[in-house]
């Protein structure tokens, strides 16, 4: 079963800027990149614009290992469990990371809790089949962004 699909082929890509600009379930991701275009052999400046994001995760090739890189290019994954699975662990880590850094009084049993509501307003599961799932993959590891739509600008 196919998971994935080759949306741009983009050998070599260098990402320069990553601009967030959040705001709710509108967040807009832009990523700002080189690319080097072999149909035209040349590198040629790209913009992945991204929005409605639901989530963004960068894993680091941290032991030198280039696993990714050689796939050189922009997917879309299709395993919805895989998409459910990133948005979900992305509200867990902001939770966990702010229990550590903040003095909150959580109850983990009470429902009311905000930090026990993954989706208050029911904003991501209401559209959850909108979402799709696009990872890019750069030397130094791979970007995912869980997000509602995506345009390559040239």
């Amino acid at each position: 079963m196919e998971k994935s699909k080759l949306l741009l082929a983009n050998y070599d890509a260098r990402i320069s800027k990553i601009d967030i600009k959040p705001k709710n379930a509108h967040t807009k991701i832009i990523i700002s990149s080189q690319m080097y275009n072999e149909e035209v052999h040349k590198k040629e400046n790209v913009k992945l614009v991204f929005s409605d994001v639901a989530a963004i995760d960068f894993r680091i090739n941290y032991f030198d290992n280039m696993i990714g890189a050689e796939v050189m290019g922009l997917y879309e994954i299709s395993d919805r469990q895989f998409i459910e699975q990133l948005v979900r662990e992305n509200f867990e880590r902001r939770k966990e990371i702010y229990l550590i850094g903040g003095h909150y009084n959580y109850d983990e049993n009470d429902e009311g809790d905000m930090l026990n509501s993954f989706d208050i307003t029911n904003a991501y599961a209401s559209e959850k089949e909108s979402y799709h799932a696009y990872v890019q993959y750069v030397d130094a590891g791979g970007y995912v962004i869980i997000a509602k739509n995506l345009q390559i600008v040239r």
